[in-house]
């Protein structure tokens, strides 16, 4: 993958602005081509990949250039004149994740913790190669001679007093167990006085070199770039320009706030508030990208590359969970080697969006005359409160967010076990296992092995792609499954503009309610919670809405303040759902506004009410196939089964998994916030196998019989309701569904289920409403079993088939 490329916006308004972003680590040019996407899978059993050339101002050949991502997350000081001391004491409480890197590491050689230091000049605190705190005064090294416990709070200290020469350094753990050799303080008398290098103080990395071609032009600051990448926390750093005692050292920890007296608490005094320098507050400003420095200089940082702040400090105490209630005990800062908010490469080309710009899914094709080609697809929205269709889909750019660059197909050790068959990689899965620079997704863990929570789309997101297959059942997944579905809108024929979760969340309810139905994509799953609040809106207005996948509606997300529209995203898996992580305890809550993460269902927003079912089961091994219920037949829902037969299997073939049923699916549970009237009106309940199971918020503790071949609850539901004002919902609960839509030239019972639910829901004016015997007073719960059996509205008979 020669040419990786990203755009500045992945949603874009008629009229408006977007920029394009290249990188040719290879050909000296390159051709660009924007084209019009309908379907992005390849399978030759479906229609094949599907693009239109449409005419653009950037259309033609570029000339080529290398540019590099500087990953890596670090704290950026600008070199001021109180920072370039003679003598001084610096420390700070650290808690390594990985203190020595095994062999092969993609980034090996040792990890500064504070430095103001470049090619043997300056100073700093590191850890070196083998694991050991190191104080550095310009060439000049003294040990502690023990290595840092990894995963534990140590606090670290040094001092040089330039007078006498001499050095000490303090390698202190927090805990001390029974066999732990004593670790003494160390010192040495160094000949050369300090001289201060003319870089930018750092904290978590260390200025690497000058550089004035495509490492330093994308590097913070421009021209330097930044390496010694430390991985873990860092909590309390603090510089002085005197070489403390042991005491003021001790001092220095409770406070920097210079306005204290004898009234108002210890404070700095005497020998500290004489040369205080900088004492950062990571617990402060948490939301944004700046370090606070409580110091008297104000020598605020910069926080590059999105490190996970709001994590616990050195002095949590447990009995508080949310950091915005005790953020002095979030004093903590996670610094990580493969950390990246932004690519931060330069302008290519840009494409000025024509006002009349059909609303669609756009993407710029790149080539080279050596077969080098990648996309960077876009959605075009119409202004805001003038839609341009009755149809609206929109596309789920949160999730593709969350599932970015993921690393699953080349680093889960139990892909097979998860899939049932040896994954199958894609040249994006090989290239993304050797460029960890380029980021992983909120599904992997940190090089270090901690959590990935935080998720940026300014880079190049190669899973972000028409022709990509997903591992987990070699078959497209997120965005080119989406695909699907506007490969089968634009062979029907309907007119419909594209939208994304991220307008919906930032432009409210007026994003959406002049279309007479929205329709998802195939695996809605992250969102905001106002992405929620205004689809529920919709619905209470009279809005239709029909579900066109499963997992939907499942992880509580926040995109981050400090960034532009929906640029960062977060997540933060708790103590329940499925998920390849799990937060460490007191860390639950989001950096980006204090919400609590985990899943839309433990702060009681489930995923049922939003479309009327809920996720209940995963595999991926192979699809199945639907069968209508005696509630199909019943009027309020009938109509979509036109020319359906009762007994047809819907869906017994597909493009996903072979099935309509399949991946991730869904079932009605009015326990769960399925609306009581919710019908149920097919489902796949009993042709699961071994490799589906039931998700595990579901049951209390193992046991045999949670597969597809036991358990009743591994199943889909294709469920209808009716919302207020004339509106509907319905729900095809089943990731592979639209997988199934091309099938046979179009023309199979999905797709004539489908169109008829579309057609309906897409009419003006409300919905035609049901009769009054269908109003009724309905429990959570229906205890008895012939009525459960058959469920038949009271006062609307029908007549059951076998």
């Amino acid at each position: 993958m020669r040419i990786t490329a990203y755009a500045d916006k992945w949603s874009v308004q008629q009229g408006d602005q977007i920029k394009f972003y290249v990188n040719c680590d290879g050909p000296s040019e390159y051709q660009a081509q924007l084209v019009q996407l309908i379907n992005g899978n390849t399978d030759p059993a479906g229609p094949g990949l599907k693009e239109i050339p449409a005419d653009a101002s950037f259309n033609g050949t570029h000339a080529g250039r290398q540019q590099v991502i500087n990953s890596g997350s670090y704290v950026m000081v600008p070199d001021r004149a109180p920072l370039n001391v003679d003598s001084f004491t610096v420390q700070a409480y650290i808690w390594p994740t990985m203190p020595h890197k095994p062999e092969g590491y993609w980034r090996p050689g040792p990890q500064a913790i504070i430095a103001k230091y470049l090619d043997g000049v300056g100073y700093g605190l590191f850890i070196n190669e083998h694991g050991e705190l190191e104080l550095r005064v310009n060439g000049q090294v003294l040990s502690s001679g023990a290595p840092v416990r990894d995963r534990a709070w140590t606090f670290v200290a040094a001092t040089y007093d330039a007078a006498t020469g001499k050095a000490v350094l303090y390698h202190e753990p927090q805990i001390r167990y029974a066999l732990d050799p004593e670790i003494t303080p160390k010192e040495a008398v160094f000949a050369d006085p300090l001289a201060n290098a003319p870089v930018p103080l750092v904290i978590g990395a260390c200025a690497d070199r000058f550089d004035d071609g495509p490492d330093g032009a994308s590097s913070v600051p421009n021209g330097l770039v930044i390496g010694s990448h430390y991985n873990g926390k860092i909590d309390s750093p603090r510089i002085a320009s005197a070489a403390l005692s042991r005491l003021d050292i001790e001092r220095l920890k409770l406070s920097a706030d210079s306005g204290q007296d004898e009234r108002r608490g210890p404070g700095p005094v005497g020998s500290i508030a004489s040369c205080l320098v900088a004492s950062w507050d990571f617990g402060r400003d948490i939301p944004t990208r700046s370090a606070y420095d409580d110091g008297p200089y104000k020598l605020h940082g910069e926080v590059i590359n999105l490190p996970t702040r709001a994590m616990t400090g050195y002095n949590w105490t447990g009995k508080e969970t949310d950091w915005t209630r005790v953020p002095e005990q979030y004093g903590a800062i996670h610094f990580h080697d493969d950390d990246i908010d932004d690519a931060r490469w330069d302008v290519d080309f840009t494409f000025d969006v024509p006002a009349d710009m059909r609303s669609a899914v756009w993407a710029v094709k790149l080539t080279s005359s050596e077969g080098d080609e990648d996309y960077v697809p876009s959605v075009v929205r119409p202004p805001l409160g003038k839609p341009t269709a009755k149809i609206a889909v929109i596309l789920s750019t949160t999730s593709y967010m969350a599932y970015a660059n993921e690393h699953l197909a080349a680093n889960a050790g139990g892909a097979e076990l998860l899939v049932y068959r040896v994954p199958i990689m894609q040249a994006q899965n090989m290239f993304l296992a050797q460029h960890r620079e380029y980021g992983g997704s909120i599904y992997d863990t940190h090089t270090d092995g901690s959590e990935i929570c935080l998720s940026s789309r300014l880079r190049p997101v190669l899973s972000f792609r028409p022709r990509y297959d997903h591992f987990l059942e070699q078959a497209p997944w997120q965005f080119p499954a989406d695909l699907h579905l506007i490969d089968w809108l634009t062979e029907k024929g309907y007119d419909f503009d594209v939208i994304t979760d991220e307008d919906v969340a930032y432009d409210g309810l007026e994003r959406i309610e002049g279309y007479n139905v929205l329709l998802t994509g195939t695996h809605p799953e992250h969102h905001s919670g106002h992405y929620l609040d205004n689809i529920h809106a919709y619905k209470e207005r009279g809005g239709r809405f029909m579900y066109m996948g499963g997992d939907g509606f499942y992880w509580v997300h926040t995109y981050h303040p400090a960034y532009g529209r929906g640029e960062v995203t977060e997540m933060r898996r708790c103590e329940s759902g499925i998920r390849t992580w799990r937060a460490d305890p007191g860390e639950y809550h989001h950096q980006s506004t204090g919400d609590l993460g985990g899943m839309w269902r433990f702060v009681g927003r489930y995923l049922h009410p939003v479309a009327g079912t809920g996720m209940s089961a995963e595999g991926f091994d192979i699809g199945t196939y639907y069968t209508r219920t005696p509630e199909s037949n019943n009027p309020r829902v009938s109509w979509a089964f036109e020319g359906i037969d009762y007994n047809e299997r819907l869906g017994d073939f597909g493009l996903v998994s072979g099935g309509a049923a399949g991946l991730e699916i869904d079932i009605v549970d009015t326990t769960l916030g399925s609306p009581p009237h919710t019908l149920v009106a097919a489902t796949s309940a009993g042709r699961h196998t071994e490799g589906m199971l039931l998700v595990m918020e579901d049951y209390g503790f193992s046991q045999a019989g949670i597969d597809g071949t036991h358990h009743p609850r591994v199943r889909s539901d294709i469920a209808f309701h009716e919302t207020p004002n004339g509106g509907a919902c319905f729900a095809f609960s089943s990731i592979a569904f639209c997988g199934s839509l091309s099938h046979n030239n179009y023309d199979n019972n999905i797709s004539t289920l489908v169109a008829s639910v579309l057609n309906r829901f897409s009419q003006d004016g409300p919905l035609p409403a049901p009769g009054e015997e269908h109003v009724l007073h309905r429990g959570r719960k229906d205890y008895d079993p012939e009525l459960n059996r058959v469920r038949v509205d009271a006062g609307a008979p029908v007549e059951v088939s076998p």
